[in-house]
């Protein structure tokens, strides 16, 4: 297998809603073999629903201020440049309670199912 170089134009932004948007750089899609790669912006004064991965999720915060709240209460607050590794099946949601927009990437590995690409996928794409 050849290096594939990607753009940072190459791949659309798609709406979650409610302030959440992501662009998939690499899943199995664009020809990765064992991890997914994406980067995800959280307005102001947002946050993603409480949830949790059967893979190991890493976030690098590449601007703004935000957080990784728990089930069980933790919080985890990240500046950009910091990342933190969420492992396996842990409940959690990423939160931006600041008022700029944050972005942070995110890994999965290995990667998520095809059932979860698929929705990620799926998702309307912004105008």
């Amino acid at each position: 297998m050849e290096p594939k170089l990607m753009k940072k134009d190459q791949n659309e932004v798609r709406d979650f809603g409610k302030g959440l948007t992501l662009q998939i750089l690499l899943d199995k899609a664009e020809g990765a073999q064992n991890l997914d790669l994406g980067m995800v912006s959280i307005q102001p004064k947002c946050e993603t629903p409480m949830h949790s991965r059967v893979f190991e999720e890493v976030i690098y915060m590449l601007s703004g201020q935000g957080q990784v709240r728990t089930e069980d209460g933790k919080v985890y607050t990240l500046e950009s440049g910091d990342y933190i590794l969420i492992p396996e099946g842990t409940v959690h949601c990423h939160v931006n309670n600041t008022d700029t927009p944050l972005k942070q990437l995110y890994i999965f590995a290995p990667q998520a199912p095809d059932n979860i690409q698929e929705s990620f996928r799926n998702l309307p794409v912004l105008d």
